[in-house]
């Protein structure tokens, strides 16, 4: 069998894959007997030590810990420990230390597409974490080879604080000593989403460069192959110890190894063999490192160049571009030559740079598709120029801290380059941030596609040189597209998990609207659930978004999503505003009224009778009236009445008071058009002040959907409320027991689906 190890990591990932979908939660961290926020005493050993920068811009001192007896702790986890600063007095790895401080859970994700911290936690051994840490007591001896290393790690970075301005120093830090700590959330977003944050990551470039570069150096001061081989892969290991040692780097390091192994015992490196075996060894430790995205992009970028890349004929495809007979210069013939051949090294050099990013891109897609959901579209032409210019920053940088640290202003001089080249990155990520269609997003992805995208891309590399190239591109292009299009449902009506708040998602097969966007218990709400969740949903273009009411529950995401708008991620063609008085205007109206206008964000201000459609849907406002002046935001709270198809759904804000009374009125007039409704937002987070008998008992919602926060400090939804919605006979669903809420509608067959994202 022709390697049989990359058969054995296929079959074994599979595996792995399947198991962990049925039984992920033996390997996750059991919070059973842990409560959040909760003051808790351990006792552990140190294992590692870092700096993380607080959200005021503080430096907190972080220890890493693995508790002694801990028997909810079968994976062994280590425990996250944030240091109280005063009186702090570092412990040494490898001491034993008791602690006390305040937990902190990992939370999991409650909306599709939403980061899942505790997941993500478990897949790198980190099982909660401790804040305001004190350290009770400590004993026992240091590791002295682990503390040696990072005490190393600290001077280096130490080093480049002072050679380096700050944000360069934290960038440099990230590239060779894999810390991210320093570096601001602005620059981390703009590497990202220009599609070279992998640069940041220690990993196949750093060890290809630094390892290869000191064997070579060994070999050339010659020293014996096996002698050099000891050396540098001794060397790479306590690098990797030292930056962290990431999944990728991990993967690097072993690789490097066997490459110079191979050497040793005179047999062929085959990078396929080698990588099959690292991943094997990872997955065996940690199953989980499947649902981790760095160590899928370390694997799948190996993978595309090496296995992928290969069944291109690359000959065939740059003579599609290339026509050498048209390459002329000069009359003179040595001139023309001359500038022929470099004409063709440069072309060669983009030909095989755009390809090696293209099958890198054809392994990855499914990735970027299960856990960002959007595509950097100019980063095949940006990493391009930021790849080759990779080895002179880190040559640059390791000279700027050795020959900085025997004379400063050796290492300041040559800083000037180094914030030169990361200026030139800023600079070609600024330009790529503003051109159009930077994000293709992509929306997410089944396990069944990508299976059958995988084999497509099998057939594709089996087939090469026994299929023609026309129909194998034809299969890849058949591939790509299988996995990029997806049906949408007729209508998909989302309630997010926003915590104490409200956000609601319509969606037909061609647009969708926002109604509200807000929490007054989670931060950041647009940045890190709805934005992520349209992404999910392969939404780059909002129809509307509509407030109902000014109250920071409704709208404190609606900003988030304005900025987003700024940053050219998404489109919002209207803001559609309550139509009352001025004098009911508050701040935050006027705020987000201001906002738009800068954006160039057409608004449109509802009033009852009014209405919203496209495509089949209809939506009719019942309040408020035109010109509404209230004392409170929420009796003015815009209701929607929406119709599509058979499908019937009330949103209704946080409407209570004056306009309570005032949609009551209306559906008596008319209760056999609001009888029978199929859906109720149920006002105000099922507040006992609204959705009062009469107003249930008239529309007689089949399904009722209440947003509120997990033990929210008012006790919503209401006992009473619930008892009315269960005398009507509607069935409930709350995002503080489900998460997010999912209503999709089939127009055809007429019924209704609902899914619930937890639980």
């Amino acid at each position: 069998m022709k390697r049989p190890l990359c058969v054995a990591s296929i079959v074994i990932t599979v595996i792995v894959y399947l198991y962990l979908q049925f039984f992920d939660n033996n390997f996750l961290y059991d919070y059973s007997n842990l409560t959040d926020k909760s003051e808790i005493t351990l006792i552990g050993v140190v294992t590692g030590k870092e700096f993380t920068v607080g959200y005021t811009g503080e430096i907190i001192p972080v220890v890493y810990i693995l508790p002694y007896d801990d028997r909810n702790n079968k994976e062994k986890m280590q425990v996250k420990c944030e240091m109280a600063t005063d009186g702090y007095i570092e412990p040494a790895i490898g001491e034993y230390i008791k602690i006390r401080g305040k937990v902190r859970l990992f939370g999991e994700a409650r909306n599709p597409g939403e980061f899942d911290s505790h997941l993500y936690y478990s897949t790198i051994n980190i099982s909660y974490s401790i804040k305001e840490t004190n350290i009770l007591a400590r004993g026992g001896k240091e590791d002295v080879f682990h503390e040696a290393l990072y005490k190393i790690r600290m001077n280096l970075e130490g080093k480049l604080d002072i050679f380096l301005p700050e944000k360069d120093s934290a960038v440099m830090k990230a590239i060779l000593l894999g810390d991210k700590e320093y570096m601001d959330r602005e620059m981390k977003e703009l590497y990202q989403s220009s599609g070279i944050i992998h640069i940041l990551a220690v990993s196949g470039l750093h060890i290809s460069i630094l390892g290869m570069g000191m064997y070579k150096l060994l070999r050339k001061m010659r020293l014996k192959t096996m002698y050099a081989s000891i050396i540098s892969v001794l060397v790479m290991y306590s690098y990797g110890l030292m930056c962290g040692m990431s999944s990728s780097a991990y993967r690097a390091i072993v690789m490097f190894s066997i490459r110079l192994l191979a050497q040793i015992v005179g047999r062929t490196y085959d990078i396929l063999s080698s990588l099959s075996i690292v991943e094997m060894m990872l997955l065996i430790e940690q199953p989980l490192l499947v649902y981790n995205s760095g160590f899928l992009f370390s694997f799948g970028a190996v993978a595309g160049i090496a296995y992928v890349m290969k069944a291109f004929d690359f000959e065939y495809m740059k003579n599609l571009f290339i026509d050498k007979r048209k390459m002329k210069f000069s009359d003179d013939e040595k001139e023309k030559t001359l500038l022929c051949k470099f004409a063709e090294i440069v072309l060669n050099h983009i030909s095989s740079g755009l390809l090696a990013g293209f099958s890198v891109f054809l392994v990855t897609l499914p990735v970027y598709m299960s856990f960002y959901f959007s595509y950097p579209i100019y980063s095949f032409l940006l990493n391009l120029i930021v790849l080759p210019l990779m080895a002179p920053l880190m040559i640059l940088g390791v000279i700027c801290i050795i020959a900085g640290s025997l004379f400063v202003p050796i290492g300041k001089s040559v800083g000037i380059f180094v914030s030169i080249i990361l200026w030139f990155y800023r600079f070609l990520c600024g330009i790529t941030s503003h051109l159009p269609g930077k994000t293709f997003v992509t929306g997410h992805t089944s396990s069944i596609k990508i299976f059958i995208y995988f084999v497509a891309i099998f057939v594709f590399v089996a087939t090469f040189k026994r299929i023609k190239n026309i129909y194998r591109n034809m299969l890849l292009v058949f591939a790509v597209l299988f996995m990029l299009i997806n049906i949408s449902p007729d209508l998909m009506i989302t309630a997010m998990d926003v915590g104490q708040g409200d956000g609601i998602l319509v969606k037909t097969r061609s647009e969708a609207l926002i109604i509200d966007s807000g929490s007054t218990s989670k931060k950041n709400i647009g940045r890190y659930s709805v934005l992520p969740y349209l992404k999910y949903e392969g939404i780059a273009k909002i129809k509307a978004m509509i407030m109902t009411h000014e109250d920071e529950d409704h709208i404190s995401g609606m900003f988030e999503i304005m900025d987003s708008v700024e940053k050219n991620e998404i489109k919002v063609e209207n803001l559609v505003l309550p139509d009352v008085g001025k004098a009911s205007r508050g701040d935050n109206y006027l705020k987000l009224e201001e906002r738009a206008h800068e954006l160039g964000i057409k608004i449109s201000y509802i009033s009852c009778g009014q209405k919203i459609v496209f495509d089949d849907l209809e939506l009719l406002c019942l309040n408020p009236t035109k010109g509404m002046e209230t004392e409170g935001a929420n009796a003015y709270s815009t209701v929607l009445y929406m119709k599509f198809g058979d499908f019937t759904a009330l949103f209704t804000g946080d409407v209570e008071k004056e306009g309570q009374e005032h949609i009551l009125e209306d559906i008596r007039k008319e209760s056999g058009k609001y009888s029978d409704i199929t859906l109720l937002k149920v006002a105000h987070h099922g507040s006992r002040y609204t959705s009062d008998e009469e107003f249930l008992e008239l529309i007689s919602p089949k399904i009722a959907l209440i947003s509120c926060g997990v033990d929210n400090r008012y006790s919503h939804p209401h006992k009473e409320v619930l008892e009315r919605l269960s005398k009507v006979g509607s069935v409930v669903y709350r995002t503080d027991e489900s998460g997010a809420v999912r209503i999709f509608y089939s127009k055809r067959r007429k019924n209704v689906r609902i899914n619930k994202y937890c639980g």
